[in-house]
């Protein structure tokens, strides 16, 4: 009698530990559902993500009740409207895509309209097969010094001479009040000679590499 109570208690007890597992449906409803919310559906196709979502809690309380038969179908419904619903995000997010850019090609052509309808009002000719002409920096013919300077990059300055070996028509002008070339003063005003011919550039350019004078240059402190 105690063998069969014995018998009887396992079988029951490996009833209870046999129980089936969830169906395979389960786990890929569940990803077609992620899927489908990152498609943009829980936003894009709100409606049909929904049932979706409604299918496959559906489904996972037919798991938990065991009724696995039931469940499968269910499951395998929410896969597929899972799926009707990512494919339905996907053409409504192409569609809107297509209608901002038709927007936007909208816009250029009012845009190019009001240039064109600009351009006609205009009497004005225009000539675009020539390059502007550059500008021009205003020479200057006085120089004041600022701290740091020297003769050679005051003539290297576009408004001076917009080259640095015309450093010596600079100090051949200024004779009365520089008398070393590298001792100049913040404050100085230099007369920067303009009636200069190029003959006179040419001979200063030859004065400039000759000299040393400028190889490590020196600027004197301000004067007492």
């Amino acid at each position: 009698m105690r063998t069969l109570f014995s018998l009887f208690f396992t079988v029951l007890l490996l009833g209870a530990c046999a129980t089936p597992p969830p169906p395979q449906e389960l786990a890929d409803a569940r990803q077609a559902l992620q899927a489908a919310d990152r498609s943009g559906a829980s936003k894009m196709a709100i409606e049909e993500y929904e049932v979706a979502s409604q299918a496959l809690t559906a489904g996972e309380t037919l798991v938990k009740k065991g009724d696995l038969e039931s469940a499968e179908k269910v499951l395998a419904e929410a896969i597929d409207l899972a799926h009707e619903a990512e494919i339905t995000a996907c053409h409504r997010s192409l569609n809107l895509a297509q209608k901002q850019i038709s927007q936007l090609e909208a816009q250029k052509e009012l845009v190019l309209k009001a240039w064109r309808e600009a351009i006609a009002d205009n009497t004005a000719t225009f000539d675009l097969t020539t390059e502007p002409e550059p500008m021009t920096p205003t020479l200057l013919t006085s120089y004041t010094i600022s701290e740091g300077e020297n003769l050679f990059n005051i003539a290297a300055r576009r408004k001076v001479y917009g080259d640095a070996l015309l450093w010596p028509l600079i100090y051949k002008a200024n004779r009365d009040q520089i008398k070393n070339p590298q001792q100049i003063y913040p404050g100085q005003v230099l007369t920067i000679p303009r009636n200069v011919t190029e003959e006179e550039k040419e001979q200063a350019r030859i004065t400039a590499r000759e000299s040393t004078i400028f190889a490590a240059p020196t600027v004197a402190p301000k004067a007492p």
